[in-house]
């Protein structure tokens, strides 16, 4: 009975000391931050230096969260450095999609009614350039609310959503990425 006691009681402490580290997140934040190393070292002849010099500081944040071993804050900061330095680069180029043929009656295993019928789902025969423009305003709105609503703290965040309200109208595509990184800083900051 004591032995018993005994391997609960070590099985207990094991336990609860695994559970100090999520290594699935210090995976996902490695990984992250790998990704944005390499994107940091590709990113040459910038004429955005504002951009380029608040991507550099929320990589170095990414990089003290991740020694202070608050990995999902890393992978968040990660995350919004990595579309900081797109930014950088310019307006993101989007690949035109190939248009697929609508299949014919009787082909394939469902009928063409219901969820799985063979229309496209909105959006999917439009330009890309111009569901980017859509999409663009959504993200910023959403930013925007988000930093009203979670009442955060980070000055870069609003520069960031003030900067992607500013470039809404001529570069859909920055600010796309802008509001995209400041709601990243903003999940970093809440911890979900």
């Amino acid at each position: 009975m004591r032995r018993m006691l005994a391997g609960v009681l070590v099985l207990a402490a094991g336990l609860s000391l695994a559970q100090t580290t999520d290594y699935r997140q210090a995976a996902k934040a490695a990984a992250a931050l790998a990704r944005l190393e390499k994107v940091a070292q590709e990113v040459t002849g910038v004429a955005e230096e504002r951009l380029l010099s608040w991507a550099k500081e929320v990589k170095a944040r990414a990089e003290k969260s991740y020694e202070a071993k608050n990995y999902f804050k890393a992978a968040r900061e990660a995350q919004a450095a990595l579309l900081l330095f797109r930014a950088t680069q310019g307006e993101p180029q989007v690949r035109a999609q190939v248009e697929r043929p609508v299949p014919h009656r009787g082909m394939g295993m469902h009928h063409p009614y219901g969820p799985r019928g063979h229309a496209f789902p909105p959006g999917k025969g439009q330009d890309p350039g111009a569901r980017l423009a859509q999409r663009a305003p959504v993200a910023v709105d959403r930013a925007e609310k988000e930093l009203a609503y979670y009442r955060a703290q980070d000055n870069l965040v609003k520069d960031l959503v003030a900067e992607a309200k500013n470039r809404l109208s001529k570069e859909p595509g920055r600010a796309f990425l802008l509001a995209q990184a400041a709601l990243a800083l903003i999940s970093a900051e809440r911890g979900f």
